[in-house]
């Protein structure tokens, strides 16, 4: 089964800046804040919100005391503001730029003696707000019928809720001019070009495929319309909030199935859906090719992929610090991963379930079978470590006490109501920080250990650099990836931090970095270095750089199509590791 995506699939820039908005601000109020109506249609993404200390304000009930108030991507009636701004409470304005452009455009025209004519859906909560403004020179229409109904006006601006069908807008306005002949008429097709693009790139999917999904809040207007343009295409439409909701028996033969949602739906809902659909395909079709992504899927989800990834570093760790590759070390690196990966993922499923739907349901279902497996195999590892040697145990042990500790809490009582973080994981940006420096430690002394060698030089100390950069690296691009999820989840990762566009940035200047340490630093230290086998090792890795480069740059839109191959083509910066190695190894012998 073939699933495409709509690239305008999603928060658009009003809804995204309002939920930022939110989740800014009920971080920095102890009491959290309350929006003048729901912030978004979006149960779920409610739900979670509320969580962080974003709740919607009952106007039944008065507000004590002074209060922090959002103004949602909607916008309010300039009355509603003002009386909440002269009872003394904070406001913040989280209208949507382009609805505030309409409210700018109905104001100029109504103090030029205009009527205001207003294409919307009564009631809802953008319509009511451009009415607002309107005031006594507002008519709301909905449809063509509803022109006849308006009283003779000389002077008629036409605008339109933001969200509205553009099709019908245009057939208005036609009716518009029809029946104000002799009348001044101003037509502004105030529909965000957002919206129209969602319409128009709906309408095409929709003859592409054999069935549609429009995923969001069932009391969206603008959800509510790409589902009758996908049921007008005369196509199998299902209009869900959840993957729950989805009739599986009327899609199921389908070959090719479209995935659209409103403006008010997360990347992370979409993504489930997607997730869900690809998941009942594999396990409900049963075909050689879906039993591979099947098979592929639970690889990934198991986290052999990355492990694997281990073992490949940990050969280009004993390559380039002159040791042979020892098969012990290489399931060791293994083992370790596995465990540890397996172990973080059981004690942060909830606050990972955006991640996919697959996994969390993966880790559901097996849990008590993994926290078996995890143990018994951290246990198998330390005690083969001990039987191997004891300095090899020394450093297993740290390290797995290490990775344990992410999630427990550490620190004694008394101290937890004195410092703000009761785990090492409640710790901005740490879970980056620990993994990458998880990979360095082990990847880079395990070798030496092996050796019985404990003396250090300078190119270990590169190497170790070198893997905490990649490691690092790999975290930050899977973050990218989740971004979104996690700003609502309330994970602060590095890329919740700074935001995206600044994150990329910083992580091509690190790629940067280390190619001029690897081309420049050897010159700085001498010509002879370039002489040392060694020092030329290096330049063997260079290749991983320019493929996380161009992963970086690229990888946008992969994990919607395919999350296995993301995880797949992320640890592929691993592997080039390994092969970096053997062909240094080819070519300098």
């Amino acid at each position: 089964m073939k699933i495409i995506v709509a690239k305008t699939a999603g928060f658009c820039m009003g809804v995204k800046r309002a939920v930022d908005l939110a989740l800014e601000h009920s971080g920095k109020e102890s009491h959290g804040i309350q929006t003048l109506g729901p912030l978004i249609h979006n149960k779920q993404t409610l739900e979670v919100l509320k969580q962080r200390g974003v709740t919607t304000l009952d106007e039944n009930k008065p507000t004590t005391g002074k209060a922090t108030l959002l103004v949602r991507a909607h916008g309010i009636p300039p009355e509603m503001q003002k009386k909440y701004s002269t009872q003394g409470h904070r406001i913040i304005d989280g209208t949507c730029p382009k609805v505030k452009t309409v409210h700018k455009v109905i104001e100029r025209f109504r103090e030029q003696g205009f009527s205001i004519v207003i294409t919307g859906d009564e009631g809802h909560a953008e319509v009511i707000g451009l009415m607002g403004y309107a005031g006594k020179s507002g008519y709301l229409v909905q449809t063509v019928d509803d022109i006849a109904k308006l009283p003779d006006l000389d002077k008629v601006c036409l605008v339109s809720q933001t969200t509205f069908d553009r099709i019908l807008f245009d057939t208005i306005a036609d009716a518009v001019r029809k029946r104000f002949t002799s009348s001044e008429v101003v037509i502004k097709k105030t529909i965000c070009a957002a919206t129209d693009q969602r319409q128009a790139e709906t309408e095409e999917l929709a003859k592409q495929v054999d069935a549609l999904i429009v995923v969001g809040g069932k009391n969206s207007a603008n959800t509510q319309r790409l589902a009758k343009i996908g049921t007008d295409c005369g196509k199998i439409t299902q209009h869900v909030e959840t993957e729950n909701e989805i009739n599986w028996d009327s899609i199921s033969q389908c070959k090719t199935i479209g995935i659209t949602a409103g403006a008010s739906t997360p990347t992370w809902m979409i993504k489930r859906v997607h997730d869900y659909i690809q998941f009942m395909s594999q396990t409900r079709r049963r075909s050689i090719k879906n039993i591979l992504l099947y098979m592929l899927d639970i690889f990934a989800n198991m986290n052999i992929f990355v492990s694997l990834g281990a073992v490949a570093v940990y050969y280009a760790s004993c390559y380039l610090q002159g040791f042979d590759f020892n098969l012990t070390g290489g399931l060791i690196a293994f083992t370790y991963f596995l465990t540890m990966y397996l172990w973080n993922s059981l004690a942060s499923i909830e606050k990972t379930q955006h991640h996919g739907i697959s996994r969390y349901h993966f880790y559901h279902a097996h849990k008590r079978i993994f926290y078996i497996i995890v143990t018994f195999v951290i246990l198998l590892t330390l005690g083969f470590c001990a039987f191997y040697s004891l300095n090899l145990f020394y450093l297993m042990l740290f390290a797995t006490l290490a990775g344990l500790a992410y999630h427990m809490s550490i620190l004694p009582s008394f101290l937890q109501h004195i410092l703000p973080y009761k785990t090492l994981k409640d710790i901005p940006t740490s879970r980056e920080l620990f993994i990458a420096l998880a990979w360095c430690t082990v990847l880079t002394f395990m070798p030496r250990v092996l050796a019985n060698t404990f003396t250090i030089d300078i190119l270990s100390i590169a190497l170790f650099a070198w893997i905490f950069i990649i490691a690092y690296l790999r975290s930050l691009i899977f973050d990218l990836r989740d971004i979104e999820g996690d700003r609502i989840m309330g994970r602060e990762t590095l890329i919740t931090i700074i935001g995206e566009k600044r994150a990329r940035k910083v992580m091509l200047l690190m790629i940067w970095i280390c190619l001029a340490a690897l081309l420049i630093v050897p010159s700085v230290l001498g010509l002879s270095v370039y002489k040392s086998t060694k020092a030329i090792q290096f330049f063997f890795q260079i290749p991983v750089l320019f493929y996380t480069f161009v992963f970086i740059r690229w990888n946008s839109n992969i994990h919607q199509k395919r999350n296995t191959l993301f995880i797949m083509l992320t640890d592929g910066m691993f592997y080039l590791m390994a092969l970096g190695a053997v062909m240094a190894d080819f070519f300098l012998r």
